[in-house]
């Protein structure tokens, strides 16, 4: 699922490596405007996105029980914050792409994605040819209609689940598998893992693996592949072609080591990365690279943002769309301009 058991309790995780190497230039600072309270109690939300029209979507959930996280329907309101309507709950994680909404649903190893039609009720289910467990987190649709599935794969015990070695799919449009990708920064991370190192495990459980958990994400680009942003410090992005290669692989420069990701989208050849911050720091920040990570530009969000810990929910000509991460009693829909 995409907010892992771990996680639930601790709120209470080929082609050449490049990596951009521009002298930095400083942030640019624009401000986020409120467009409209959130129609939710106080919640957690672990990741939203729009669709063409600009609707945003999320899926907020209590923060003190794993049951309630896989209850939660998927939201969606308009740019404006207003309640459009709700998906039915199908548990783990969603995907938006285009004007259709996918969702990951059931019982490991016996998943399925859910497309919805444009009245919510459930247009289609394909199960996946998965034989054994996955602790989903995130899902992807391909431009040509193959799903891209990531999680944790490990051992099932009487007692605990053993869940550390990263687990990274593409499956066809009918659900066949098409190909696993397993990349030696895949086994890197379990063995880190494994270790118990504190960038890439989180304490008190037998399973987790930040390399796929809370700061993980994916983007869907128009040039027909799935860029995944694995939830490392500094970000490690997969290049994802349908047929399961990895084309290429980047990390991103962001010259501190304090700054944790929320979020990816691709708009127009580019794509933005959304950075929570930690402690006592500025409000947030937007990256803007290109397809081969060099730097575009930063965006430094200064007004508005500092209770929410907002997500990057949307990006387009218009500029960012933002999220409530953690909200509070009255939480805002942000939205901030490119200058």
């Amino acid at each position: 699922m995409r907010t892992q058991f771990i996680l639930l309790a601790a709120v209470l995780g080929v082609a050449p490596m490049l990596c951009a190497q521009h002298a930095a230039k400083p942030p640019i600072a624009i401000k986020a405007t409120a467009k409209g309270e959130i129609p939710a109690g106080p919640a957690i939300t672990d990741s939203a996105m729009c669709d063409d029209a600009g609707n945003v979507y999320s899926r907020p959930f209590g923060p003190n029980s794993v049951s309630e996280y896989l209850r939660a329907p998927i939201v969606e309101i308009t740019a404006e914050a207003k309640p459009v309507g709700s998906f039915p709950s199908e548990g783990h994680t969603f995907f938006v792409r285009g004007d259709r909404v996918y969702a990951l649903a059931g019982p490991p190893p016996s998943l399925s994605v859910v497309e919805f039609a444009q009245d919510r009720s459930v247009k289609s289910r394909t199960k996946l040819q998965l034989d054994f467990f996955v602790q989903v987190s995130l899902l992807g649709v391909f431009k040509s209609g193959e799903y891209l599935v990531v999680g944790l794969a490990g051992t099932i015990t009487e007692t605990a689940p053993h869940l550390r070695t990263p687990f990274t799919a593409v499956f066809a449009a009918d659900g066949r598998l098409v190909k696993k990708v397993y990349d030696p920064e895949d086994e890197d991370a379990r063995q880190k893992a494994e270790g118990s190192d504190p960038k890439y495990f989180r304490c008190c459980s037998d399973s987790g693996n930040e390399f796929v958990g809370w700061n993980a994400d994916v983007a869907a680009g128009s040039d027909g592949y799935v860029y995944l942003m694995h939830g490392t410090s500094p970000p490690l992005i997969y290049v994802i072609s349908p047929a399961g290669d990895v084309v290429r692989k980047f990390q991103v420069n962001v010259g501190n080591p304090e700054l944790t990701t929320n979020s990816i989208k691709f708009h127009e050849g580019r794509l933005a990365i959304g950075f929570g911050w930690v402690g006592d720091l500025p409000e947030s920040l937007i990256k803007v690279i290109d397809l081969k990570g060099n730097s575009i530009a930063d965006y430094e969000i200064k007004e508005g943002a500092r209770d929410s810990d907002p997500i990057l929910a949307c990006y387009n000509a218009d500029g960012f769309t933002l999220m409530p991460r953690r909200a509070g009693p009255k939480p805002y829909l942000l939205t901030a301009k490119l200058p």
